[in-house]
C-alpha cells in the first residue's frame, strides 16, 4: 500500500469517527433531553469526547499530509497546537460529565420516580449496531463495555413500568455514573498523554526502541543515527536517518532507504508514513583500511 493511500485510508477512518460521532452524540442527547435519562446524556458527552479524539487526529493526518514530517519545528509547533487542542476539549467535556454525574447523584438521594421509556435503550443499541458496521475496530473496542452499561441502564429503567418494579428506575442514574467514570477516564488519558508530548510531539520511548531495533535489522544499515516519531491521533508518522556503508553507490542506498520506509509501514500498521534520509557511515578510529598504506590515517570501514 503506497503512502498516498494509508494517508487517504487514515484520513477516511478519522472523518467516520469525527462525522459518525458527532451526528450519535447529538441524537443520544436530544433523546436523552426528551426522556430525561441520565445515562443517555452520559453516553451523549462520552460520543462527543471520542469525536473530539477523531478531530485532533484528523487534523494532524491532514497537516502531516501537507507538510511531511520533514520540518523539526513544524512538526514541534503542530505537537502543541494538537496538544492544546485535546488538553481543552477533554477538559470541557469532563466538566459536562462531572455535572451530569451530580445529577445522577442527586436522582439516587432523591429517589426516581419514573424511567426514560423504552426510546433511550433503542437509541444505544441502533448506535451500537452502526458503529460495529461503519466505524473502524478500535473504535469498535473501546465502545463496547460503554454500550453493555447504557443497554443495562435504560432497558433496566425502561422496564421499571411494564413489569411495576419502581426500583428498576434506579439503573438510569447508576449506569449513568459508570459512565461518567469512562469520559473522565478517557479525557484523563487525553490530557496527560498530550501534557507529556507537548514539547517534542514524539512517540514513547518504548515505541521508538522498537522502531529503532527493526531498522537495525534491515540488511544494508550500518547504524540508526536519528528516529523521530510523531503521533496524530491513532497514526505515527517516523522520519529516520541512517548510515550505510560510503563505498556503495547512490542508487543502493536508495534501496536500502526504501526497504526500510516498506518494512516499517507494514510491519507496524499504524505507521502512515516513514521519511528515510540515507548518510554514509563513518566508523572513525582505530578502524582503518588494510589495503592502501598509504591511507593509514583515513577513518574508513573495517576491510
Amino acid at each position: 500500500m503506497s503512502a498516498n493511500h494509508r494517508y487517504a485510508k487514515a484520513e477516511g477512518a478519522a472523518w467516520t469517527g469525527l462525522i459518525g460521532n458527532v451526528c450519535i452524540a447529538a441524537v443520544k442527547g436530544g433523546i436523552g433531553m426528551q426522556t430525561g435519562s441520565k445515562t443517555l446524556l452520559a453516553d451523549a458527552c462520552r460520543s462527543a469526547s471520542e469525536a473530539a479524539s477523531s478531530f485532533v487526529s484528523l487534523t494532524g493526518i491532514r497537516r502531516s499530509h501537507r507538510q511531511g514530517a520533514q520540518d523539526p519545528a513544524a512538526s514541534a509547533h503542530r505537537g502543541k497546537t494538537e496538544a492544546v487542542t485535546g488538553v481543552l476539549a477533554s477538559i470541557l467535556l469532563m466538566i459536562a460529565g462531572l455535572e451530569i454525574g451530580i445529577s445522577a447523584v442527586r436522582s439516587l438521594a432523591e429517589g426516581v420516580d419514573e424511567g426514560p421509556g423504552w426510546p433511550s435503550a433503542a437509541v444505544v443499541v441502533a448506535a451500537f449496531v452502526l458503529k460495529e458496521i461503519f466505524f473502524p475496530v478500535k473504535e469498535r473496542r473501546s465502545d463496547l463495555y460503554a454500550s453493555i452499561a447504557a443497554v443495562i441502564g435504560t432497558g433496566g429503567a425502561s422496564l421499571g413500568k411494564p413489569l411495576d418494579m419502581p426500583m428498576l428506575y434506579y439503573f438510569d442514574p447508576a449506569a449513568s455514573l459508570i459512565l461518567v467514570v469512562l469520559v473522565f477516564a478517557g479525557g484523563y488519558r487525553v490530557v496527560t498523554a498530550s501534557a507529556l508530548r507537548s514539547r517534542t510531539g514524539e512517540v514513547e520511548q518504548a515505541d521508538r526502541n522498537e522502531f529503532m531495533a527493526a531498522v537495525q535489522r534491515i540488511e544494508g544499515v550500518i547504524a540508526v543515527e536519528e528516529l523521530h516519531a510523531r503521533e496524530h491521533g491513532h497514526y505515527v508518522i517516523a522520519d529516520v536517518t541512517i548510515s550505510v556503508n560510503p563505498r556503495i553507490s547512490v542508487l543502493e542506498g536508495s534501496e536500502i532507504a526504501k526497504r526500510v520506509k516498506l518494512f516499517l509501514m507494514k510491519r507496524f500498521s499504524h505507521v502512515t508514513d516513514v521519511s528515510v534520509h540515507v548518510t554514509p557511515y563513518d566508523p572513525g578510529y582505530p578502524y582503518k583500511t588494510n589495503h592502501d598504506p598509504n591511507q593509514e590515517q583515513m577513518p574508513t570501514l573495517l576491510q
